[in-house]
């Protein structure tokens, strides 16, 4: 069994915002709950997740035993972000090789990701949005030496995210039919990031 580390990353956004993500734990399950069964989310893939805990009935029990589950059965890190204080966010880092995209031969496989969720009960400030995705790949970049690419797989249902993405400079390298949804596959190379870095600073301001 192996356990999932411990996470905890402060970063101080525009207009004096704090936003940290924190590994998720049992006190989340009901609040995720609610954003994995929103009626306007289609496009989350809920059921191939609570279907890893066990059969239905489903609740906010069923995430809590989800977020419990170790890491190597789960295949990703679970997190929360706030933003002030206030949940508005859930992620899964996760490795491509360990993922549904490890089969892709499109880049290598110390590519590192996240599927993220912004609260969809809540409207939440798309400047924020756009700078939480920033430091997402900033934070696979630095935790991870070794990953040349950073991955983003939204359904292409998600026209927000996937247009999000884009403008963050990430390039459309597949459609990729997965069990729970059609994804576009999105990538940035970490020389890239680094040369385009001014100027997604620049759309943050």
């Amino acid at each position: 069994m192996t356990p999932h580390t411990r996470i905890r990353r402060t970063v101080h956004l525009r207009r004096g915002h704090t936003f940290v993500w924190r590994s998720a734990g049992a006190a989340d399950a009901e609040t995720i709950w609610g954003w994995w069964t929103a009626p306007v989310l289609t496009y989350w893939g809920t059921a191939p997740r609570v279907a890893k805990v066990g059969p239905p009935p489903y609740g906010p029990e069923t995430v809590r035993d989800y977020l419990a589950l170790p890491a190597d059965r789960l295949g990703v890190e679970p997190v929360v972000g706030e933003l002030d204080g206030r949940p508005v966010a859930y992620a899964e880092a996760y490795a491509k090789k360990d993922s549904l995209l490890a089969g892709v031969p499109l880049l290598e496989d110390e590519a590192r990701g996240s599927h993220l969720l912004v609260d969809p009960t809540d409207r939440v400030d798309r400047r924020v949005v756009l700078e939480v995705v920033v430091d997402a790949v900033d934070w696979a970049f630095e935790t991870w030496p070794a990953a040349q690419h950073y991955i983003g797989d939204p359904d292409i249902r998600n026209r927000s995210m996937v247009n999000l993405h884009r403008m963050l400079g990430m390039r459309q390298v597949a459609v990729v039919e997965l069990p729970h949804k059609t994804a576009c596959l999105v990538a940035v190379s970490r020389t890239d990031w680094a040369d385009d870095r001014a100027r997604i600073a620049s759309l943050v301001r």
